[in-house]
């Protein structure tokens, strides 16, 4: 049985970049203003933005960057669409935006991807790792409450695998505190908690874009916010902002800009726009693809069990993320052996989790032990490595994940992973 990669195209992606190619015109982005008025500039919205000329303004991209900016903010509902070369970009360029910096902390779980917390050494900061709920494996808002401190500067929030985080205590939490929440989306494009998009409750959202995603453009991020202030200040970091920034502005202005060349090609853009306008169908052919090998799977439900769904979240899934409870029956790296010798390609989690790296369990990120040894708080060191977070670590040792889920995998595929689930599990006498 084949199982087919992730990338896949999905509209007129070959007809829009061959007019791409065609007007030599592949990044027209250039990091001067000229003449043009600063504040207006950078205050533009992503919708008034995507109305420009072709080459008109250019510190804000082409029109294929400009004009994927602006698809996105109409269709989540958002003010300000960044876009960038990575969805790590976007979370440095969302930390630098709300001032985040040296001896401060940031709240992250580390059930996710390493550049969610390693984004913030970018801004010489310090992560503190946060616990998930059991069943969700989202962050967990009683964890965040009792590792808030005065030196917390930001929550990041990951809604993984496409399952929202419980995003009404987090905001509640946010408030209360004063504390900006940052969602990592990249998993989770078009999903909804509540109605509103993910990435869009927050104070700044992030989407990747890169090859594994629900959508993609190969590489390429998307920044999300109804900030002014974030806005200018990411676009700033995007595009070598200390080039443009003006002497009469205050320190708070031009805090933390070191700009960056993070900026999208409008190759990628043009690919992206093509694979956006797809998003609602490709979601739901994933959603199918899900629901039904759930269901089929269902008679396993108690050693099989899937990730829980955060109540009034609209979800798609990234990844099906299992719990496997089933060792007195079979040992999970025996059945893991098993499916992927038939072709079955499902993994274990994660190779170790973000607390447990070296960059953080020794401490060696920056030289003279920074920025560690630069915090405001001095038992840093004693929150990171190997039995640090319990929760996190006893779910990834259970951890069954698939992630072909996406089309042009369908039914068949599913029925065979049902088929030979059951099958190898049958030589064990399991019975339900």
């Amino acid at each position: 049985m084949k199982f087919y990669p992730t990338v896949n195209i999905l509209g007129n992606e070959k007809k829009e970049l061959l007019k791409c190619l065609k007007s030599k015109n592949w990044s027209t982005f250039k990091g001067a203003l000229g003449k043009k008025d600063y504040k207006k500039v950078l205050s533009l919205n992503s919708i008034s933005a995507g109305k420009l000329k072709d080459l008109e303004i250019r510190f804000l991209g082409g029109k294929y960057v400009r004009k994927l900016e602006s698809d996105v903010s109409k269709k989540l509902k958002v003010n300000f669409c960044i876009s960038a070369n990575s969805a790590t970009s976007c979370l440095h360029m969302a930390l630098a935006s709300i001032n985040v910096g040296p001896g401060d902390e940031v709240l992250v779980p580390s059930m996710s991807f390493n550049s969610t917390a390693t984004s913030i050494l970018y801004v010489n900061a310090i992560p503190k790792f946060v616990e998930v709920k059991k069943d969700t494996f989202c962050i967990d808002p009683e964890d965040i409450k009792k590792k808030i401190t005065k030196n917390t500067k930001a929550i990041i929030v990951v809604h993984l695998g496409g399952n929202a985080s419980d995003m009404d205590e987090i905001m509640k939490i946010s408030k209360k505190f004063d504390i900006p929440v940052i969602e990592d989306a990249a998993q989770a494009p078009g999903c909804k908690y509540k109605n509103k998009y993910l990435g869009t409750i927050g104070d700044i959202g992030i989407l990747s874009l890169t090859e594994t995603k629900n959508i993609t453009s190969g590489e390429g991020g998307l920044l999300l916010t109804n900030n002014v202030n974030y806005a200018k200040r990411s676009r700033l970091v995007r595009n070598h902002g200390e080039g443009i920034i003006l002497d009469n502005l205050k320190k708070k202005d031009y805090e933390n800009i070191i700009g960056m060349n993070y900026r999208l090609t409008e190759i990628q853009a043009v690919i992206a726009i093509e694979q956006f306008s797809n998003l609602k169908k490709v979601n739901s052919l994933r959603k199918k693809n899900s629901d039904y090998l759930i269901k089929g799977l269902k008679n396993l439900n108690k050693i099989l069990i899937p990730q829980k769904i955060e109540k009034n979240t609209e979800y798609y899934p990234y990844i099906l993320k299992f719990l496997w409870k089933g060792d007195h029956i079979i040992k999970k790296k025996n059945l893991l052996k098993e499916l992927n010798s038939i072709g079955i390609p499902f993994t274990g989690g994660y190779g170790r989790m973000m607390h447990e790296n070296p960059i953080f369990s020794k401490l060696i990120a920056y030289k003279n032990g920074c920025p560690y040894f630069c915090s405001k708080n001095k038992k840093i060191s004693k929150i990171y490595g190997s039995n640090t977070l319990p929760i996190s670590e006893n779910l990834n040792i259970n951890f069954l994940w698939f992630k072909f889920i996406h089309p042009p995998n369908k039914k068949r595929q599913m029925d065979f992973i049902i088929s030979n689930f059951n099958k190898i599990l049958k030589k064990y006498n399991f019975e339900n």
